[in-house]
């Protein structure tokens, strides 16, 4: 067993399996067995208890060594004492693989992490799974090893769940059965003293019946191990999803308390899992909602949706949604338009999302609504189409409810098969659903997400991982929102090519591409000076490593190029070289930021730069273009610590300079092309100003654009 794929097999495909300190008592080991017996396990089971003769009418062995023969796993439902004596025992008899359920090892002060030593040592080559877990069951191969409520029914699903929790994971389960959501294997991996969560996405990976893997994650040991897991996964065909907890300093330290592993840092874990197409949950509601939007959406034909409804507020409302988190609004051909408005009343409006005002449905003439669905289905733009209809049973004409979401749904379904076309319903409030409703989405494949927001977030990064779209709420062409064209991220050499030649004050900066020229570039331009990575999908610098500072020879250049280019490769970057700077004199840094805003055209922020402007809660704001004045007026609105300095002279030179140079910026950020700017930062000095850092985003008319496309500066 030397890979983790084999190692993991071990320990999910038993043919034998021993229960230590299984009991007819309620309890751990009474769970284990009676789960066992619930998912149909064929092969063979050893209750193992000093004290009875038999549990569950099977018969019981004293120890682990008085067994007929050395089961394949032994799952350990004792005390963290007696769970090291029995991998002790497992491990001397050539047993392969153990369940470790008991808590209070590494987590739990000196004693446990004494215990947590003894563990390490006792495993030898066995495949171990905890301590401080539920175990894990495996619907697929029909075996267990869990001691956590069993998922109901029973029924091998697409999804594999795994979890560093397993509290968490019988919530996800309890939540999906609701759901009628079925999982293929339920795995908690608890503190992960020997497999963790990259060991079972590898046994995963590319085997049926799993679709989607959904992974909850507290810490973790190797990233590069993680990711190089999920990326295989994705590569196969799979769809990962991950709701990482411990992303605040709070919820950090309490992963740290629960698994013995370091949260990390969750901008690098993030960015770097949704690089390699992974999903990412922000709480339950939505993990479970691309849990069921992956496991029974097969097809994508293409990422513009149609929104069918018949309120107008939940219109509204799903509009807002779909701005909020980019969903990608289909624009109707106008040959819908004068269709629509032929079968509905003359007093509606057609647009998508499109409420077709209840008619017919509420006034018992579904078919009226039903021709309105079919015509909206069919339009060419349309891929994707959503029916948002709320599906409660606690309403007081509780038969009027079921039978208005039943026509709701079955027209859309209905219009949206004949016309080819995949759909998914949105319940807009969370809660239990109508037995009705769950039945018929089941029983058709069709995902009925619940929560409005949860939802539309969920399918909006469905898309955008699917489809390749921009992951700032821009839309692709074609959905008839004023952002219309592609976006295209800037290298900073690009950007400062394009701020000089508008006269703007770029510090001096130049682009090496090998570690020769860094270092003739750097003799050129005078020690000290600053190494930078550079290149259109660089991440926010600070946030890699990716700068070095105060380089006042040959050597530290030398030494710089190397340690960035392996930073580069270790976080899987691709640059287009390294900028090369000198050192800028001290002085206040401010950020100058800019958009194109939809409701007011170009606008340019100001307010404290550097670390600051992450903190900064309200900047000031002004709409662009600016005049030198105007832009002096800016920066006194600003509220920047120490920009009040004067030259030796007692003249503002340095106020002016950047008074200029934001008015230079401000006429930039008003060119049709440019979508965002970010300058962070400007320094400000008595004599003057330095432009250190930037970044554009454009508009390009090209679909295929280059690598960093969509993404906003940072």
């Amino acid at each position: 067993m030397t890979g983790p794929a084999e190692r993991v097999g071990a320990l999910l495909q038993p043919s034998s399996v021993a229960i230590v300190g299984a009991s007819d008592k309620p309890g751990v080991g009474q769970r284990v067995v009676a789960n066992l017996r619930a998912v149909g396990f064929g092969g063979a089971i050893y209750p193992v208890n000093p004290r009875h003769a038999e549990v569950a009418g099977i018969p019981a062995h004293p120890s682990l060594s008085d067994l007929p023969r050395v089961p394949d796993l032994m799952v350990a439902a004792v005390n963290r004492e007696l769970t090291v004596s029995a991998v002790r025992e497992a491990q001397g008899l050539g047993c392969r693989a153990a369940v470790l359920l008991a808590a209070g090892f590494g987590e739990a002060g000196p004693r446990g992490q004494q215990l947590h030593r003894d563990l390490v040592q006792a495993i030898g080559q066995m495949a171990v799974l905890g301590p401080n877990c539920l175990g894990y069951v495996n619907l697929a191969d029909r075996t267990a090893g869990y001691s956590g409520p069993l998922m109901e029914p029973p029924v091998c699903g697409r999804t594999a769940l795994i979890s560093q929790s397993g509290a968490f994971a019988a919530t996800v389960t309890g939540a999906a059965a609701e759901r009628a959501i079925a999982f293929s294997h339920v795995i908690t991996t608890g503190n992960q003293v020997d497999l963790d969560v990259a060991d079972h996405i590898a046994f995963l990976t590319g085997r049926p019946p799993v679709r989607v893997i959904a992974c909850y994650v507290e810490g973790f040991r190797d990233g590069r191990k993680l990711l190089a897991a999920m990326d295989q996964a994705v590569q196969a065909g799979q769809q990962v999803i991950v709701l990482k907890a411990g992303r605040s300093r709070a919820g950090g330290a309490a992963a740290r308390t629960h698994t013995g592993a370091l949260a990390g840092s969750s901008a690098v874990q993030l960015g770097l899992w949704r690089q390699h197409g992974v999903l990412i949950a922000d709480d339950p509601e939505e993990f479970l909602a691309l849990i069921e939007l992956c496991s029974r959406l097969t097809r994508l034909p293409g990422p513009r949706v149609g929104v069918l409804t018949i309120s107008g507020g939940e219109r509204l409302l799903a509009a807002d949604a779909a701005e909020e988190f980019g969903l990608p609004l289909a624009s109707l051909a106008p040959a819908t338009g004068t269709q629509l408005a032929e079968v509905l009343p003359p007093y509606i409006t057609v647009s998508n999302p499109m409420d077709t005002t209840g008619a017919g449905v509420v006034d018992g003439q579904p078919e009226a609504h039903a021709r309105a669905v079919g015509i909206f289905c069919r339009d060419p733009n349309v891929d994707i189409v959503v029916a948002s209809q709320d599906a409660k049973n606690g309403w007081v004409q509780a038969d009027h409810a079921s039978s208005l979401f039943d026509q709701c749904v079955l027209s859309a379904h209905q219009g949206a098969a004949a016309a080819g076309k995949p759909l998914v319903v949105i319940s807009p409030t969370a809660g239990e659903l109508d037995s009705s409703v769950r039945d018929y989405a089941s029983s058709h494949d069709i995902p009925c997400l619940a929560g409005l927001r949860p939802a539309v977030s969920a399918l909006s990064q469905l898309l955008r991982t699917q489809f390749g779209m921009p992951s700032d709420g821009a839309q692709p062409p074609g959905t008839g929102r004023p952002s219309d064209q592609w976006q295209c991220a800037l290298s900073g050499d690009q950007t400062f090519r394009r701020l000089q030649a508008r006269g703007v004050p770029v510090w001096p900066s130049r682009l090496a591409r090998s570690e020769d020229e860094a270092v003739s570039t750097a003799s050129q331009l005078g020690y000290p000076v600053v190494l930078k990575l550079d290149g259109p999908a660089l991440p926010h610098r600070s946030v890699v490593g990716g700068v070095r500072l105060e380089l006042a020879s040959e050597e530290a250049v030398r030494s710089a190029w190397r340690a960035l280019s392996k930073r580069a490769s270790d976080y899987g970057i691709r640059t287009d070289g390294m900028l090369v700077q000198p050192m800028a004199p001290e002085g206040t840094e401010v950020f100058v930021g800019g958009l194109r805003d939809e409701q007011f055209g170009p606008v340019i922020l100001c307010g404290p730069g550097g670390a600051q402007a992450e903190t900064t809660a309200a900047p000031a704001i002004a709409l662009a273009p600016l005049s030198a004045d105007a832009a002096r007026d800016l920066l006194g609105s600003a509220h920047i610590t120490g920009l009040q300095a004067e030259s030796p002279d007692g003249s503002a030179a340095g106020i002016d300079a950047a008074a200029t140079a934001i008015s230079q910026l401000s006429q930039l950020i008003a060119q049709d092309d440019v979508i965002a700017l970010d300058i962070n930062p400007l320094i400000v000095f008595p004599a003057g100003v330095a432009l250190i850092d930037a970044k554009l985003v454009r508009t390009s008319d090209d679909p295929a654009r280059p690598a960093g496309a969509g993404q906003a500066p940072r």
